[in-house]
């Protein structure tokens, strides 16, 4: 099976927004095997859209995905775009249009017009329901080539994905596709493909992917043989051991707040280059509330002073960004708000700032229990928010590693 995708928009073509859209789905159906033969963007236009379909249907994919348009604006022209190429009739559908106007009233929303707009369907061909938005998609057929019609907006378009096309793509799939995916923090990809060289080398009917990003990288193996398939995943996590800190699609925040619920422990922050970085991921965790007290965002050296008690002789003598400062900031934390950890980080975003002996990117992490206190140093890059979310993912992964 293989699918192309089609990015409907101008705003996607001038630069305006990043077309995050398509490496979602790409990301989504490599996971189910499926190849992603081609891919097209294409102004909001009747001829661009009608001439990106007759170039992308040339080829016979199984799927076509379309993102974009669908909207209640007279620009949107998308939806009538589509179903003169696929020469259906507009139906208005009443029922849904009730449903509508009853939301918008709920949630004190005017309703207007041109929101009719999103109630009208096709007289052939299937509607796929939205379940956080009021624009609903559709699916054609033309020859042997399923064409799904979604909206552009990303999050109810995921959700549109999740619900309804990739199980059925799932299902569509004419031998099962097993899959496994172990997921690593610290290492580039460079290296882990040299560590796992020889479990690798006959893949045996396996296919690998290496997906990194500034969080780590993700190993994902597929393959239409479960024994062939476990046996190199197998091999794999025997080799890799404590880097990899998931075998699933959690998150590294969300490990450690399951971790420490488990082991009924709690925990603080200290933070100054990732600005309330930490603090954040973690909270985005449900759960979070029961394992993490609180933190302070010490970003100046005042501030570090004034509510860690780190003495201001000390932080002149060493410099804000050293171990001992980093060493001090968790365990004063720690103490402040009496758990079981205080986690710590203080370091050089950049681009300026940094020197000879602390170039930017230096950051020291630190973590702190009761009977110990460990702390570490990392040199990362240039680039100032990369090397916020590097510190974040870095500390999350020491303090995995300790617990």
């Amino acid at each position: 099976m293989n699918i192309s995708i089609l990015s409907i928009g101008d705003e996607l073509l001038s630069g305006d927004t990043i077309n995050t859209n398509f490496s979602w789905i790409s990301n989504k159906v490599s996971e189910l095997g499926i190849k992603v033969e081609k891919q097209v963007t294409c102004q909001d236009t009747k001829l661009d859209i009608t001439d990106a379909l007759d170039f992308l249907l040339t080829t016979n994919p199984s799927y076509v995905i379309t993102t974009g348009g669908l909207g209640p604006t007279e620009d949107d022209i998308t939806r009538s775009s589509l179903f003169e190429y696929f020469d259906v009739e507009e139906k208005f559908d009443q029922d849904y249009w009730d449903k509508l106007k009853l939301n918008f009233n709920k949630m004190g929303i005017p309703v207007l017009s041109a929101n009719k707009s999103q109630a009208i369907i096709p007289d052939i061909g299937e509607v796929i329901d939205n379940p956080k938005g009021s624009a609903r998609g559709f699916c054609f057929h033309k020859k042997n080539t399923k064409i799904i019609i979604l909206p552009g907006v990303p999050s109810e378009m995921k959700v549109m994905m999740q619900k309804s096309v990739l199980p059925q793509l799932d299902q569509d799939l004419l031998k099962p596709i097993y899959r496994r995916t172990l997921r690593t923090t610290g290492y580039p990809e460079s290296i882990l493909a040299e560590k796992i060289h020889e479990a690798v080398k006959e893949k045996n009917n396996c296919k690998i992917g290496y997906y990194p990003s500034v969080y780590g990288v993700d190993i994902r193996i597929s393959s239409t043989s479960e024994i062939q398939l476990e046996k190199l995943y197998i091999g794999i996590r025997n080799i890799l051991r404590d880097i990899i800190f998931s075998i699933n699609t959690d998150s590294i925040e969300k490990l450690i707040v399951d971790t420490l619920l488990m082991k009924n422990k709690s925990i603080a922050f200290a933070e100054s280059c990732t600005g309330g970085l930490i603090g954040d991921r973690i909270t985005n965790i449900s759960g979070s509330s029961k394992v993490f007290y609180g933190g302070f965002v010490t970003y100046s050296n005042q501030s570090k002073s004034n509510h860690l008690d780190i003495s201001s002789n000390l932080i002149q003598d060493f410099g804000a960004v050293s171990k001992i400062v980093a060493k001090q900031m968790s365990e004063r934390v720690r103490e402040k708000f009496n758990t079981s950890y205080g986690l710590a980080v203080t370091g050089i975003a950049g681009p300026d700032g940094g020197s000879v002996d602390k170039p930017v990117g230096t950051v020291f992490i630190s973590i702190s229990d009761k009977s110990r206190t460990h702390v570490k140093k990392f040199l990362f890059g240039n680039d100032r928010e990369k090397n916020k979310i590097k510190t974040s993912q870095a500390a999350f992964n020491m303090l995995r590693l300790l617990i």
